[in-house]
C-alpha cells in the first residue's frame, strides 16, 4: 500500500509540474502576441525632430522635376551622414565599366544578370542605350589566370572596333583606363569589408540607392561625356563626332582624365577643388597641372553654383535620341569640361597620368564601397 501511495503522489506531482509549465507557456505566448499587436498600432518613439520622413520612390524617376534637390536625403547622406556632396560623381566614375565578373572578383558576391548595378554601355553606336540598369557579363577568357591578362585580352579583342568603350581613346589609353579601374575597385574593397562589419543604416542605403540620388544622373552625364567629349564645354564648336564618323586611327578630343581646379567655365561656371561641400562638375579622374589657388570666384559662389548644378542635373531629361540629348545638354549642362586634348603618347604624358592616379582621394573609394555595400547586402 505504501508503495502504491508513493507512486500515485509522484504521478500527481509530475502532472502538476506539466500543468504549471503549460500555463507559463500560454502566458508567454499571449504576451508575445500582445507585444506584436501593440507594435503595429503604436508608433515608434520620435527623436524630437520635425523633419519629414523620407520614403523611397519606385521606378527610374530620375527626370521628374518634382524631385527636390535639397531633400531629406541630402541631410541623411552628407549633412549628418557618412558621405559628401561628391558622392554621385565618385560612385558613377567607379561604376561605369563594372561587370558581373568584376563584382565577384573584387567584392566576393555572385550576382545574376538582373543585378541592379548600373553601368555605362560600352556599345557607342548611334542611339544605343547609354546607361544599362544592370552590370553586364564581361566574358573574360577563363584560360587566363590573372585579372590583368583577362582585362588586357578584353581590350585587345576590341581594338578594331571604333564604337567600343570610350571615344577617341588610343589603345594605350584604353589599357591604362582598364587597369586604373581595377586599381580603384581593389582600393574600395577594404572599405567594403569594413562596412560589412559595421553596416550603414537602412535610411542611408535607401537614400543612396534611390532614384532620387545623384548616382544615376551622374552616370548619365558620364555616359554622354564618354561618347561626346567636350559636349558640356560651353564652346561654340560641336562635340566630338560619334566614333563611326571618323576614320580608323584618328585621335581627337576624348573623355578628360584630369581636373583643372580653379579654371572657370563659360558664363562664370567655376571649376573648383573638391571638398565635403563641393562637387567639381565633369568626370575628371585625377588632378594634373592644378593651379595653386582658385581664380576670382569666391568659395561661397563655388558652393552655391555646385549645389545648383546638382539640382539641375537631377532634373535633366536624358531620354531621347543622341541628337535630342546633345542639343539639350549643350544648352543646359554647361560646366566648362572641354574633354581630354593631350593624349598618353609620351613618357611625359604618363608622368602626369601616374601622379594623378597616385594622388586620387581615397574617400571616393569609400563612397563607392558604401554604394556597393548597400546594393549587395
Amino acid at each position: 500500500v505504501s508503495t502504491q501511495s508513493t507512486g500515485s503522489s509522484g504521478i500527481n506531482a509530475e502532472y502538476g509540474d506539466r500543468e504549471r509549465h503549460h500555463n507559463i507557456c500560454k502566458m508567454l505566448f499571449v504576451s508575445l502576441v500582445s507585444l506584436v499587436l501593440l507594435g503595429r498600432v503604436i508608433p515608434a518613439p520620435t527623436t524630437g525632430t520635425t523633419d519629414p520622413v523620407w520614403e523611397p520612390t519606385t521606378g527610374p524617376d530620375i527626370t521628374s522635376t518634382s524631385a527636390p534637390s535639397d531633400n531629406i536625403c541630402d541631410e541623411v547622406l552628407f549633412g549628418a551622414g557618412p558621405l559628401n556632396a561628391n558622392y554621385g560623381q565618385d560612385i558613377a566614375h567607379r561604376l561605369h565599366s563594372m561587370t558581373v565578373e568584376d563584382i565577384k572578383y573584387y567584392f566576393g558576391v555572385s550576382v545574376t544578370l538582373d543585378n541592379g548595378i548600373p553601368t555605362v554601355n560600352t556599345n557607342l553606336t548611334a542611339n544605343a542605350q547609354r546607361v544599362l540598369p544592370d552590370a553586364p557579363v564581361a566574358g573574360y577568357d577563363g584560360a587566363f589566370l590573372t585579372q590583368a591578362m583577362k582585362q588586357l585580352d578584353k581590350v585587345l579583342s576590341n581594338m578594331d572596333d571604333p564604337d567600343w568603350a570610350i571615344v577617341n581613346y588610343s589603345l594605350v589609353e584604353k589599357i591604362a583606363h582598364s587597369f586604373h579601374m581595377s586599381e580603384l575597385w581593389a582600393r574600395s574593397k577594404s572599405h567594403y569589408d569594413m562596412l560589412t562589419m559595421e553596416p550603414l543604416s537602412e535610411e542611408v542605403c535607401e537614400c543612396l540607392t534611390s532614384s532620387q540620388s545623384d548616382v544615376i544622373p551622374a552616370l548619365e552625364l558620364l555616359a554622354l561625356k564618354i561618347k561626346f567629349p567636350g559636349l558640356t564645354s560651353g564652346q561654340d564648336t560641336p562635340p566630338a563626332a560619334p566614333p563611326a564618323a571618323g576614320r580608323k586611327g584618328d585621335i581627337g578630343k576624348a573623355y578628360k582624365l584630369y581636373i583643372e581646379t580653379g579654371k572657370k567655365g563659360p558664363a562664370g561656371s567655376p571649376r573648383v577643388a573638391r571638398s565635403a561641400d563641393q562637387i567639381a562638375p565633369g568626370y575628371d579622374i585625377y588632378a594634373a597641372h592644378v593651379p595653386k589657388t582658385p581664380d576670382e570666384y569666391s568659395l561661397s559662389i563655388d558652393v552655391e553654383w555646385n549645389k545648383e548644378y546638382r539640382r539641375h542635373l537631377r532634373n535633366f531629361d536624358f531620354t531621347g535620341t543622341d541628337e535630342d540629348v546633345i542639343r539639350k545638354a549643350r544648352e543646359e549642362l554647361v560646366d566648362g569640361d572641354e574633354g581630354l586634348e593631350e593624349h598618353l603618347d609620351s613618357e611625359a604624358g604618363w608622368d602626369a597620368w601616374r601622379e594623378g592616379f597616385k594622388n586620387m582621394d581615397d574617400f571616393g573609394n569609400y563612397q563607392f564601397a558604401a554604394y556597393m555595400h548597400c546594393k549587395l547586402r
